[in-house]
């Protein structure tokens, strides 16, 4: 007698996304390296990974110490000139930026923080949704 597993109904959406060519053809590289058998699933877990990082960031509580860590693409107009004024105006969390040259195109940048986790994960947000910042994670120490 064959087992049947009870499929639960979940409704699926399509959405679009636009993404650059270079980053697809990555995408497209680590899905055959990780065996993925299609973009949708691979997209999903990350998704679920950038939810789980988010939910995590909002329920530290306290204060805490940690490394802010931003990659960005230097060139975006106006970006540098906000990243700064942003470093500026943080200064009662931020103490150390540390500015490294990746490539031609983006840079990595490390900063030490230390303060309300609240006031910590709003600043990795703001910093994190600006136009040309590929990554900011924030690493708790304390």
């Amino acid at each position: 007698m064959r087992k049947f597993a009870v499929e639960q109904m979940v409704k699926i959406t399509r959405v679009s996304l636009t993404l650059p060519q270079e980053l697809l053809d990555e995408l497209d590289r680590s899905l055959k390296a990780q065996n993925y058998s299609n973009r949708s699933e691979a997209i999903r877990d990350a998704l679920r990974d950038f939810l789980a990082s988010y939910k995590w960031r909002h329920e530290l509580k306290g204060e805490i110490i940690g490394v802010m860590v931003l990659v960005y693409e230097h060139d975006v107009r106006g970006l540098t000139d906000t990243l700064i004024d942003i470093q500026h105006s943080s200064r009662g969390i931020m103490s150390t930026v540390q500015h490294v040259h990746i490539d031609a195109k983006n840079c990595l940048e490390t900063s030490v923080v230390r303060g309300s986790a609240g006031e910590i994960c709003k600043l990795v947000d703001r910093l994190g949704a600006l136009r040309g910042v590929k990554q900011a994670k924030l690493v708790v120490v304390k």
